[in-house]
């Protein structure tokens, strides 16, 4: 099993490494870092609160506002603004390529260590590029507000990074439960996306009127609105790991239940 598993990780590395969705996501994540560094207007999308200005005082996605008490977490906000292009990215990336994958006759679906070898690794890259991305907007963002760097300042920036980073890697394993369950890219795609976009309509249109849905915490989304705006009353830590650890898990049972009784059924 061990030799099983090592071998699936290695190919599915060689995989990634040849895959154009890869070079897609990585050249898109190059493109937002461009266009979010040379913004310089405010950024306001589907925000909710009576104070966008200071942090934790609305909701949503928020550049460009600058909280004076708080010089640096306002530039780890606006880092975090562009996320809420990262949703259709991670969702539409795991369905293009867990579909060209699972096309190709090579693909031995019937394996559960090529299942979660895969998303293991898809998982690192969706990770990796957004906090590379994100770590590199931060300090430009820096530099262009001419704001002196502080330990205890990077370091909320990185524990929020690695958090929302969580929520969009627990995003991709459900897409690709999702996609294994319908096997359909339309259908997959829309829902997701369909899904995602009801949340962060939803949200706003709510905040502040008591105590928010069990239905909007089930999505990431209601977390990545929270995390981005540093609106850290209304979510722990904690919290958050567990919903992503638990929404990863559940992913992985239905992807390997799904393969399994498509295999039984063959």
């Amino acid at each position: 099993m061990k030799r099983e598993f090592i071998s699936a990780f290695r190919s599915e590395v060689w995989l990634l490494a040849r895959h154009p969705a890869t070079a897609l996501m990585i050249a898109l994540a190059a493109v937002l870092y461009v266009v979010a560094a040379a913004t310089s207007s405010e950024v306001l999308i589907m925000v909710a609160g009576d104070d966008p200005y200071t942090l934790g005082g609305a909701i949503g996605f928020i550049g460009n506002l600058v909280d004076a008490g708080d010089v640096l977490g306002s530039v780890a906000r606006t880092s975090f603004a562009s996320t809420v292009v990262w949703i259709p990215v991670t969702i539409l990336y795991a369905v293009y390529a867990t579909s060209r994958d699972f096309e190709s006759v090579a693909y031995a679906v019937s394996k559960a260590a090529i299942v979660i070898t895969k998303l293991l690794v898809n998982c690192t890259l969706v990770g990796a590029v957004y906090l590379l991305s994100t770590t590199a907007l931060y300090l430009t963002k820096m530099a262009q507000w001419d704001v002196g760097a502080s330990c205890s300042g990077f370091a909320q920036f990185v524990s929020i990074a690695l958090m929302i980073a969580l929520l969009l890697i627990s995003m991709y394993a459900a897409t690709f439960a999702l996609y294994l369950l319908t096997r359909s890219v339309v259908a997959s795609s829309v829902v997701a996306i369909a899904v995602s976009t009801f949340v962060m309509v939803w949200f706003p249109s709510t905040y502040g009127s008591g105590q928010p849905s069990l239905l909007l915490m089930l999505s990431p989304v209601y977390y990545l609105m929270n995390l981005c705006s540093l609106s850290m009353q209304n979510v722990g830590v904690i919290q958050v790991l567990l919903y992503a650890g638990g929404t990863v898990l559940v992913s992985v049972g239905v992807a390997l239940v799904s393969l399994f009784v498509r295999t039984a059924v063959r």
